[in-house]
């Protein structure tokens, strides 16, 4: 099984990631849409509304995510795709932007 959020040594891996991301991701939806916006202006995390209470997971998360996005190994639309379901599993609901 692939974890989405490597962790204890784990290697992230983004094309098992992106070979096993749900399909509701590889095309447009408020999630991805979401990733595509972070990809190409950035974005500020302090509004964002975390499933995780811990600070140290939601840290960990975030690079895992951020790792995704400044990958050379995937496409476009796969670091889209895989940043998008990351968030959906991060967040309580997609940020206002």
């Amino acid at each position: 099984m692939v974890n989405l959020f490597a962790k204890n040594g784990e290697k992230l891996d983004e094309f098992e990631l992106s070979e096993v991301c749900p399909s509701e991701f590889t095309k447009r939806n408020p999630w991805s849409d979401y990733a595509n916006h972070l990809f190409f202006n950035g974005g500020n995390t302090s509004g964002w509304k975390w499933k995780s209470a811990n600070k140290e997971e939601r840290d960990w998360q975030l690079g895992c995510f951020s790792s995704i996005l400044r990958t050379l190994t995937l496409s476009h639309q796969e670091k889209i795709a895989v940043g998008g379901w990351m968030l959906s599993e991060m967040l309580t609901e997609v940020p206002n932007y």
